[in-house]
């Protein structure tokens, strides 16, 4: 009911974030993945050259990431969102018009930057800062687009691959992106200033109040690094961030492997990432009103418990349908942490800092997305076995979530004076 709600007192807001979850499709991996094949036969590519280029990538858009995600800070939303989606449409006329290896890693590059760093971020951040008492529904609402997305998209593009090859697919891509989702974005918040503004600067609204003190954050000039990565608490939490990433994207990765060690059919993991997309879609959701009623610095030290149990299981036993189970329960923990990576950050910094704080903290869950595979593979070459691999990344998420536990213990991290919340 209370989703229903919101809803109703703030449809295009949401709608706004939603749609550019929806969008950030275009540079994520599963929809990229699609592309592969028709790619490296025209460029003579072969799977492990484009993995390579593609880890290059990604790396590279990671450490860019924090430059210009703390811009969204500074401007006009809807400006830094309308520059955002130029940039992916660009990304993917470059890729359609690619006709040697650097002008695909440049437009990968494009791709990647714009697609699932910025669309994301516009989408969490405007949300972010502009709900505070049911920030944790609205977040949940507007990550709705990214499992909307899994479930229509490459299915879709599929088709239009057959019916119009790969080339005219991304041009049309890019087309859909000019056409459709730009104009619903200026549609959707064109006259809700509100939304669109860039929040005031900390120090700033403390000041015309006449409440700064002496020892708050808000008495000294604002920082070009937030002031959070001073803090022990972040790098207590920072390993809790990456490792949903790190681990799921290296167990995705390697599900082969993992399948023929526990002699099970490949296709008991295919059938797992529907109810993976459902349940991610339930964690995301379920864990709205629980953040909105807990906190999210509460939630945030649990969040790895399904997880947790479904690799338990997984390791503990070969009987297929238990797979089922073991991807249900990832998806509920990627879920929770869909809502909970975002929603924590304005319990922790000025609003005026969201973006940058975000855009950091992205970086670090897309580097470790990146170096799971490698990591694993590293196992894999010592010829560790797959059920001491599980057992070895139980005992590290067991690790990383007593780490982030104990950062909530008194004298860890003071948030600044954040700026006072305003009504929905």
């Amino acid at each position: 009911m209370q989703f229903l709600i919101l809803l109703r007192q703030a449809p295009r807001q949401l709608a706004f974030g939603a749609l550019h979850s929806f969008g950030s499709s275009f540079g994520q991996t599963f929809l990229v993945a699609l592309f592969v094949p028709f790619i490296s036969a025209s460029l003579a590519l072969n799977e492990t050259e484009f993995a390579n280029i593609y880890a290059g990538i990604t790396i590279a858009s990671a450490l860019c990431l924090p430059v210009v995600g703390r811009w969204i800070d500074k401007v006009d939303i809807l400006s830094y969102s309308l520059a955002t989606m130029a940039l992916l449409a660009l990304g993917c006329v470059m890729i359609a018009l690619a006709g040697n290896v650097w002008m695909l890693i440049t437009a990968l590059f494009v791709l990647r930057l714009a697609g699932q760093g910025l669309m994301s971020h516009v989408s969490m951040t405007g949300i972010a800062r502009y709900f505070s008492r049911n920030r944790g529904r609205a977040l949940a609402i507007a990550s709705f687009g990214f499992p909307l997305a899994e479930a229509i998209m490459p299915a879709t593009l599929l088709a239009l691959i057959a019916a119009f090859g790969w080339r005219y697919t991304y041009a049309g891509s890019a087309a859909f992106i000019l056409l459709v989702l730009l104009p619903v974005a200026i549609w959707l918040i064109r006259s809700d200033a509100k939304f669109r503004k860039a929040p005031a600067k900390s120090g700033e609204s403390a000041t015309a109040s006449g409440t700064a003190r002496a020892d708050s954050p808000e008495s000294h000039p604002q920082s070009d690094h937030p002031r959070l990565f001073k803090s022990v608490y972040v790098w207590f939490c920072m390993p809790m961030l990456a490792a949903p990433p790190l681990i799921m994207t290296a167990l995705f990765f390697h599900q082969g492997a993992i399948s023929n060690s526990k002699g099970i059919d490949l296709g008991w993991f295919a059938a797992g990432f529907t109810v993976f997309a459902i349940t991610s879609v339930l964690g995301a959701f379920g864990s709205g009103p629980l953040i909105d009623k807990h906190s999210a610095r509460r939630l945030f030290p649990w969040h790895l418990i399904p997880m947790m149990v479904g690799i338990a299981i997984l390791a503990l036993t070969t009987t297929p349908w238990v797979i089922l189970i073991y991807m249900g329960l990832v998806g509920i923990t990627v879920g929770f942490a869909t809502t909970l990576r975002t929603a924590i950050i304005p319990e922790l910094v000025p609003l005026d800092e969201i973006g940058a704080v975000r855009s950091t903290l992205t970086a670090v869950m897309v580097l470790a997305s990146a170096m799971g595979p490698a990591i694993y593979g590293w196992m894999f070459a010592a010829d560790m076995s797959i059920a001491t691999m599980l057992v070895v990344t139980l005992i590290a998420a067991a690790i990383v979530s007593l780490g982030s536990w104990f950062s909530e213990r008194p004298g860890f991290y003071m948030p600044p004076n954040i700026a006072p919340k305003e009504a929905d």
